[in-house]
């Protein structure tokens, strides 16, 4: 065997590249996912300037434009929606609704569900708005 003399000691590292592309894909999924985070309702919202992003609440009450009202994107009639919202409230600490209504609606049929929903136990009321552009 010969021997040159110099043994350089070898070079340990880690390999980086698996972790960068599962960083990359982690990335993609949740910029492609954040694209379809709106309310799945074909709904024309109203525009505000202080719009935030609220929280998931546990109800969610739309009224469309015709002034149908949905609960959780089932139909119900405005004379239903006490006693649905009143069960949904039975033994729950937080009673929340978010109230997603058509631009187009007028404001008498909004504050109506809003009324319904007030007596019917809920503590926060959180309307729906697209943030202006």
């Amino acid at each position: 065997m010969i021997d040159f003399g110099e043994h350089l000691p070898e070079k340990k590292s880690l390999d980086l590249t698996p972790m960068i592309d599962v960083v990359f894909l982690l990335l993609i999924f949740f910029l492609i996912t954040s694209i379809f985070s709106k309310p799945s309702l074909p709904l024309n919202l109203p525009e505000a300037e202080t719009a935030q992003m609220a929280g998931e609440q546990d109800v969610s009450v739309a009224v469309k434009l015709d002034g149908s009202i949905l609960l959780d994107g089932k139909a119900i009639t405005a004379a239903e929606l006490y006693p649905a919202l009143r069960a949904r409230y039975e033994g729950v600490e937080k009673r929340g609704v978010t109230l997603v209504s058509d631009k187009g609606v007028p404001f008498g049929r909004v504050v109506e569900v809003m009324d319904q929903a007030k007596k019917a136990g809920a503590d926060n009321i959180s309307v729906l708005a697209e943030q202006k552009k």
